[in-house]
């Protein structure tokens, strides 16, 4: 019975996702089959963590759990309606060629093993006493999380100022088992893996313009230790890999909005508007996405659309911050107040934080040549390509890494650098693959530059 509920749980998540996806791009006549059970998946857990939450505030039980699979499988069918008024057909993009078979079944491979081995590890610390622990406080509260754990100060260890989109997945899937089984909801993070690895694989087809560059940026991912096995990767259930999944998936859709009107935007607002909900680092990189959305929007002449697509990610940002209030939720004591005066006193912290984050990027046991590969990616993009994509990507990257290094200037830890030390690896990993989508894109304009050198080489000898 628990897997029959298990698959009742996944399949009524996937089922509101998709139903979202098809909304947010109605009138596309070809749809990608891939991209949107990705999509399904990443736009599912949106919808049903948050009506978990909206609805659970009124109504606790067995009919909190059914007004949510309602919810999900209405959205569903009114979803695939608008597909078929469409006229809408999803298509399977075949691999051509020997080498895009070979990365393909290498992505496909690394996903099996990542999920195989995922179910042989058990949960971090971050992922029992951050996320798992408020999915387990609802499930036995008949799905709502009591008020007074927001201000239970014994509980401020786990963070109740933290968003709900990870825990009340988990919750989903702990209501629909009958019970709080943690191996099997560790399942949801190699999914988030895998929905990563292959959203990067198509964008980062789509924006270099050739899908062996997608795909082979894709089959690298496992090759960055600390991706994968460190603290805060795939295996420990952490939300920072759920985070990348959603900052890539959004990147990708502005960057390729450049050149295609479609529905990129629409996609782009609909992953950017979760990263919030996701972890609180979700809102530093909801606002680099604003901005670079401004510049895509200012240059397209299209400001008010885009206006309107900040609304829903604000909307979750002010809910979330007036409930916690409401709570009267422990604030969190990692940071202070940003007053000028408190950066001002902490200027002298300036160059510790810059050593730390190069001594970190530099270290081989926990990214391996990565960081390398990224900065020669975007030094080409900047230096020989010059287009906004490579503007849009370089700051999408640069920004993020800036703006957690400022963070530290704030920080209440007895010891600055063991906070730096504890958190800067797991904020390094929200960007990883928004730095594969540069790599991806350097790849093809590299070797045409070197195949024009050759060709010249060998015409004049």
């Amino acid at each position: 019975m628990i897997l029959v509920g298990l698959l009742g749980g996944y399949l009524t998540l996937l089922l509101g996702g998709l139903g979202v996806a098809l909304l947010v791009t109605r009138g596309e006549p070809r749809l990608n089959i891939i991209e949107y059970c990705c999509l399904a998946w990443l736009f599912g857990t949106g919808v049903v963590s948050l009506l978990l939450w909206i609805c659970g505030t009124f109504i606790p039980g067995i009919a909190l759990q059914a007004i949510v699979a309602i919810a999900c499988v209405f959205l569903g069918f009114v979803g695939w309606r608008v597909k078929q008024r469409a006229a809408a057909q999803f298509i399977l993009p075949i691999p051509r060629g020997f080498v895009e078979w070979l990365l393909a079944s290498c992505v496909v491979a690394e996903i099996a093993t990542l999920l195989f081995a995922s179910c042989k590890h058990s949960l971090g610390w971050d992922g029992l006493l951050n996320w798992e622990i408020k999915a387990r406080y609802a499930f036995m509260n008949d799905g709502v999380i009591p008020a007074s754990y927001y201000s239970d100060s014994g509980r401020a260890f786990s963070h109740p100022e933290y968003p709900l989109g990870i825990p009340f997945t988990e919750l989903w899937l702990y209501l629909w088992m009958g019970q709080a089984n943690q191996f099997w909801v560790k399942t949801i993070f190699p999914l988030f893996y895998a929905a990563g690895s292959l959203l990067l694989a198509l964008l980062g087809s789509r924006i270099s313009g050739q899908r062996w560059s997608g795909l082979l940026v894709a089959a690298l991912v496992p090759f960055i230790p600390y991706f994968v096995t460190g603290p805060g990767g795939v295996f420990v259930a952490y939300a920072d890999i759920p985070l990348n999944v959603f900052y890539l998936a959004a990147l990708g859709y502005l960057i390729y909005s450049l050149d295609h009107n479609g529905t990129s935007m629409s996609m782009y607002a609909g992953c950017s508007t979760l990263l919030p909900w996701i972890k609180r680092e979700g809102l530093i990189l909801w606002l680099v996405l604003a901005l670079l959305g401004l510049v895509v929007s200012l240059r397209g002449k299209k400001l008010q659309p885009f206006l309107l697509s900040l609304l829903p990610g604000l909307f979750v940002t002010v809910s979330w911050q007036i409930y916690l209030a409401v709570r009267h939720a422990v604030p969190s004591s990692d940071f202070s107040g940003l007053t000028v005066r408190t950066l001002h006193e902490n200027m002298d912290r300036i160059v510790p934080i810059c050593r730390a984050l190069v001594r970190e990027m530099a270290d081989l046991s926990h990214w391996s040549i990565f960081w390398l590969l990224a900065g020669f990616g975007l030094f080409y993009l900047l230096v020989r390509v010059r287009n906004m994509r490579s503007y849009l990507l370089t700051s999408a990257i640069l920004m993020p890494i800036i703006l957690y290094c400022i963070t530290y200037l704030f920080s209440e830890w007895p010891s600055y650098t063991a906070h730096i030390t504890s958190s800067l690896p797991r904020l390094l990993l929200h960007i990883v693959s928004a730095a594969w989508l540069a790599v991806a894109l350097v790849l093809p304009f590299s070797l045409k530059v070197k195949r024009k050198h050759v060709t010249s080489f060998s015409l004049n000898n």
